[in-house]
């Protein structure tokens, strides 16, 4: 998780580099189908007791689900956890800054937990309300600093963060509930091929109107820099640990965890973009820290039907 902190905060910062050289359509359709790229040979990597192969690669144990059901489950989670996850957070990051970008985004971990509680994967408890709470006030003490100041350009930015984080929360409960049936670094290679298929005709059409416009061969190396880190590490690599993560972690607790991003993403794009921290952005982060903190010192998961007993 730690690994992961680092990788997702440098990639506000990658992504914004990447912005100047590339329209953010074709930043965030290249980066899902570098992803999907890079994941399609490693299906084919020989494992104990397996052929090689996509057949050996799609087989499914007696007791588990049809090859018809993984494949619409390899589907959906590519839809939210890489699709409209990773799609939203780079066309949205066009619009907004890392600071922003990176504590709106935040508000994944409390739709994490409102859903892992709607599904019965783990109880809502005081504590994690309370913490849930102190969270989505620093976030929306966030949201109306940026549209009270920014415009609409600002606040159409905000709505494309936040659906970013729906996906991500999504992703993390609906993989909470196959996990245990299938492997981590299967499901993960998969998620991302079916992304990358659901992005290839963005990606196609971003290429032709970039050729046409004179523009593909001026990309430089931080254009195409940027599409490699955010494919390969900040997606192929980081969605393998955040799967493999979710089979110890409740989606709560792992979805809380990645409430450091913003403390990472926000003090890197002081450093390195020169990006200003206003008051109401530093406090609102403050809450976020606090609501986060309540949440992973809980004491313990009680089961469901304790839940805010």
């Amino acid at each position: 998780m730690a690994f992961l902190i680092l990788v997702w905060s440098l990639n506000y910062i990658v992504a914004k580099i990447g912005l100047r050289e590339l329209p953010a359509l074709a930043l965030g359709s290249f980066r899902l189908l570098t992803a999907g790229i890079v994941s399609l040979p490693v299906l084919f990597l020989p494992r104990e007791g397996k052929q090689q192969g996509i057949k050996a690669t799609l087989e499914v144990s007696r007791k588990g689900p049809t090859q018809r059901n993984e494949l619409w489950t390899v589907t959906y989670l590519g839809f939210f956890g890489v699709f409209l996850n990773q799609g939203c957070f780079t066309v949205g990051l066009s619009y907004t800054s890392v600071s922003h970008s990176s504590l709106i985004i935040g508000c994944a971990p409390i739709l994490t937990l409102l859903f892992s509680w709607a599904l019965r994967l783990e109880a809502l408890t005081k504590r994690k309300a309370i913490g849930m709470a102190l969270a989505f006030l620093g976030a929306a003490a966030v949201g109306t600093e940026q549209a009270g100041s920014a415009g609409a350009g600002r606040l159409s930015g905000d709505l494309l963060t936040f659906l970013a984080g729906v996906g991500l929360a999504l992703y993390t409960v609906l993989g909470k509930r196959v996990v245990a049936e299938y492997s981590a670094v299967r499901m993960s290679l998969l998620s991302n091929i079916s992304a990358a298929v659901l992005a290839s005709p963005i990606a196609l059409w971003q290429i032709r109107a970039l050729a046409r416009a004179g523009r593909l061969g001026a990309v430089g190396l931080e254009g195409w820099g940027a599409v490699i880190y955010m494919g390969v590490l900040a997606s192929a690599v980081s969605y393998i640990l955040y799967f493999w993560a979710l089979r110890y972690m409740t989606p709560a607790r792992l979805g809380s965890v990645s409430y450091l991003q913003p403390i990472g993403a926000t003090l890197l794009g002081l450093v390195l973009l020169g990006e200003p921290i206003t008051r109401r952005v530093a406090v609102g982060g403050l809450m976020v820290i606090a609501g986060v903190y309540a949440i992973e010192t809980h004491p313990g998961d009680p089961p469901p039907e304790e839940e805010l007993a």
